[in-house]
């Protein structure tokens, strides 16, 4: 049957206030590039044999793409990768040593700079810049930083590095601008005078700020909050859970959240009131409900994986609805199924759909939004009602169409 996204566009009753001023209409998802087992075909815009798995795409405000690749062949060996590409074509763009170890993300800016982390590298582990302008890559040095591993790496408009440098003892949160590094904060096991007893995974916006959960309470999850860190070592308290705050409606928070350049927050936590989990967003002055999980209702699960935000509060996240895995996205007043389990999907082998062979995930890691509301996403494939045939996974764009904002969304064929 023919599936129109509009159907799947809800009244988010009891929000106040909207950010977007409305939800965007997507053109058909474009595919960039496909992996498959060398067994079964080539892949697409990827060298033969060239492999990835569990990775997360990022998405640049003119629609170029990059994303790490674990595998790529080196006669009998193999490198770690990174494709950059746009509009359906590109390639690798750069390797790393023979059997060296590639992060699982990157994070691209609108300048073409990508970073990731690279490691077994023999000697050289770190964060890497790869500039696309000049097509080349290099270590990042961060002196006085100088962690035992680093994590998180993010980048902003002004080619400024945020990360977390982990230590033997504990764990910072530090940035690097013009070769020098400057700690932001750090947890009890590096300075005992922190509050901070446990440091989750941060982002990094273009004001040079790393925002993240930390915990304040000696088990690192009764009492946490989201906060701000400023590259001076100052730092605010943007949300709370009810262990930090007895007013607040959150129990509990997941581990990652979202930042958008221009610092809106989204992140996933559990409601207070009745233990469900939640999408929300914060800007600054609202705290707002994105999506609600409801056993019965559109939303029956949201999935462990962050979800994404624009400068505009438009905030994609993976869940699953009625018919399985699918990424929305949401204003605060609508949703919007982009895609799901089951779709159809042109590629470069035909019409195919997403899906496995078994109960398997069928997307990899977090979708991607910029700053126009481009959503980047890695699905499973198989041929058109083929489920047990196997075509890999593959990367794709859902592209804003510049004739359906305000309108009701793109058809997949089902």
């Amino acid at each position: 049957m023919t599936r129109n996204i509009a159907t799947f566009c809800v009244l988010c009753a009891g929000l106040a206030g909207n950010v977007h001023a409305a939800l965007p209409g997507y053109a058909a998802p474009q595919l960039q590039a496909r992996t498959n087992l060398i067994v079964n075909d080539n892949g697409y815009n990827l060298p033969p044999g060239a492999s990835f798995n569990s990775i997360t795409a990022d998405i640049d405000d003119s629609g170029r793409v990059a994303f790490p690749v674990q595998i790529v062949p080196d006669g009998a060996d193999s490198r770690p990768g990174v494709w950059f590409g746009a509009g359906g074509t590109g390639s690798i763009v750069f390797t790393g040593p023979v059997d060296a170890l590639i992060s699982a993300s990157l994070r691209l800016n609108n300048s073409g700079l990508a970073v990731f982390l690279l490691s077994d590298t023999g000697g050289a582990d770190g964060i890497y810049r790869y500039d696309h302008a000049a097509a080349a890559a290099a270590r990042v040095a961060t002196p006085p930083v100088f962690p035992n591993t680093y994590s998180a790496p993010g980048i902003n408009a002004a080619g400024q590095i945020g990360f977390q440098a982990n230590f033997s003892a504990g764990r910072a949160y530090a940035s690097v601008a013009a070769g020098t590094a400057a700690f932001h904060a750090t947890d009890k096991g590096l300075d005992p005078g922190s509050s901070f007893t446990y440091l989750y995974t941060p982002s990094f916006d273009d004001s040079r700020a790393l925002v993240a959960k930390v915990a304040t309470s000696p088990d690192f999850t009764s009492a946490t909050e989201i906060r701000r860190f400023a590259s001076d070592g100052s730092s605010t308290r943007l949300v709370a859970d009810r262990g930090s705050d007895a007013n607040s409606p959150i129990a509990r928070f997941d581990n990652s959240l979202a930042l958008s350049d221009n610092g809106r927050i989204a992140f996933i936590a559990t409601r207070f009131a009745d233990n469900r989990r939640v999408v929300y967003r914060y800007d600054g002055v609202e705290l707002r409900e994105i999506a609600a999980v409801d056993p019965a209702g559109l939303i029956r699960e949201l999935e462990f994986f962050p979800p994404s935000i624009n400068d505009d509060g438009l905030v994609a996240f993976r869940a699953r609805d009625a018919d399985g895995q699918a990424i929305y996205v949401g204003d605060g007043d609508n949703l919007r199924r982009v895609v799901g389990k089951g779709d159809r999907l042109a590629t470069d082998l035909g019409l195919g759909q997403v899906g496995q062979h078994n109960a398997d995930a069928v997307f990899s890691g977090a979708p991607a939004l910029n700053n126009r509301g481009d959503l980047v996403f890695i699905a499973a494939l198989h041929p058109d009602g083929q489920s047990q045939v196997e075509w890999g996974s593959g990367v794709f764009v859902a592209a804003v169409a510049a004739d359906a904002l305000f309108a009701d969304g793109f058809e997949v064929n089902r």
